[in-house]
């Protein structure tokens, strides 16, 4: 009996289908080491939860170490904030570096000059608090202290990582827009860049919190193609010396209808339905009945813990967009079913969004982030 090497809503080892994401990053990537310049736009990947934003991301991380890039990662949200918290994570790195190195990172950890008291960096101030100036006061601090990260260290250059980006509070997103803005206009070669990832209303977050945007490129991370799908139920059991019957592969597709949860979620569960199979065995397409079985059951759990977390607005919203079908439903007609105009809907669909329940499928359409959520709406709501 092995393990199953498929781990719902944990960090996939790999990630099938995002070949374009990952090409981008290592064009990205050559431009900042080959030709040791900046690369001035901040990229998001957003994606609702369930898509694999944050696998992606420790993919970027990966090839930016294999670069001996210094790659310096934060989960947004937390009390020390944004700034606070790479600040934070560079002083950590920066423990290892030679004594000149340390000490200079340390003369830009002290110029920054709101004290915030985070672990590991005695009496290390950030600025993270907005002024009466249109630049937020500590932007030129970050700013010094990136450009001493980049040029001052062994390695080939500097790539921030930030997940969860929507949770970040909104002053050190302004003071990361700020700096990346001055050290563009700067133009002075520096090998630094920052990518992001977040849910499908990080750039609601960041205009909110910045009056200027372009220094954000925001990408929608899509479903998974069938491909893509079969490469990662297939691979991680071929590992293992273990085989995908063919029509069991085509009917765990079916099951994940590319949504990359699901495909863990469907292999974990036909893993197990299989017995955690040795190497030589084969998964049928009986495993994966059963497994669907297993898994049904957990989404079930899903759906009703969403319903249970909604407004009774909310629900009304979402009944009526799962009784016009299973995918984009244009906003008019939800209006026009519930009998109120558009302008009435803004809130409750605002709330999906942020929630991750609904997403902004073609403009004016919506469309459930789960498959087979608008199914449940619909049954739930005969209950």
């Amino acid at each position: 009996m092995q393990p199953s090497p498929y781990t719902p809503g944990e960090v996939a080892r790999t990630v099938p289908g995002r070949f374009q994401q990952l090409a981008d990053f290592d064009e990205r990537l050559s431009y900042l080491v080959d030709l040791h310049r900046l690369v001035g736009r901040i990229r998001i990947d957003h994606a609702p939860r369930g898509f694999g934003k944050t696998s992606l991301l420790r993919q970027y991380q990966r090839h930016a170490d294999a670069r001996n890039v210094l790659t310096i990662w934060v989960t947004a949200g937390e009390d020390a904030g944004l700034i606070g918290q790479i600040a934070a994570e560079i002083s950590r790195a920066s423990t290892r570096w030679g004594t000149e190195a340390r000490r200079v990172i340390r003369e830009r950890l002290e110029g920054l000059t709101v004290r915030i008291g985070v672990p590991g960096i005695v009496g290390a101030d950030a600025a993270v608090r907005t002024g009466h100036d249109k630049t937020p006061r500590g932007s030129r601090e970050f700013e010094d202290l990136v450009r001493a990260v980049a040029a001052g260290n062994e390695h080939q250059g500097l790539v921030i990582l930030i997940d969860e980006i929507q949770s970040a509070d909104p002053d050190g997103l302004r003071t990361l827009a700020y700096a990346w803005q001055h050290l563009q206009a700067e133009g002075d070669d520096l090998p630094a860049a920052v990518f992001a990832a977040g849910l499908p209303n990080a750039s609601d977050v960041v205009a909110s919190a910045v009056t200027f945007s372009e220094r954000f490129a925001y990408r929608p991370l899509p479903g998974l193609e069938p491909a893509a799908e079969e490469l990662a139920l297939a691979i991680p059991a071929r590992e293992l010396g273990v085989e995908w019957h063919r029509p069991a592969l085509e009917a765990a597709v079916v099951a994940a209808r590319g949504y990359p949860y699901l495909v863990q979620l469907i292999g974990d569960a036909t893993w197990t339905a299989a017995g955690r199979p040795d190497p030589g065995a084969t998964i049928t397409d009986e495993h994966v009945e059963a497994g669907r079985r297993a898994m049904e059951a957990d989404m079930e759990a899903l759906f009703r813990a969403r319903w249970a977390n909604a407004t009774r607005a909310e629900r009304e919203f979402m009944s009526a967009m799962a009784s016009l079908g299973d995918h984009d439903v244009r906003r008019k007609d939800i209006a026009d079913l519930m009998g109120v105009s558009i302008e009435s809907l803004s809130v409750p669909r605002a709330r999906l969004i942020d929630k991750g329940f609904v997403r902004a499928s073609t403009r004016g359409s919506l469309e459930f982030t789960i498959p087979g959520f608008a199914e449940f709406a619909r049954r739930v709501t005969r209950e």
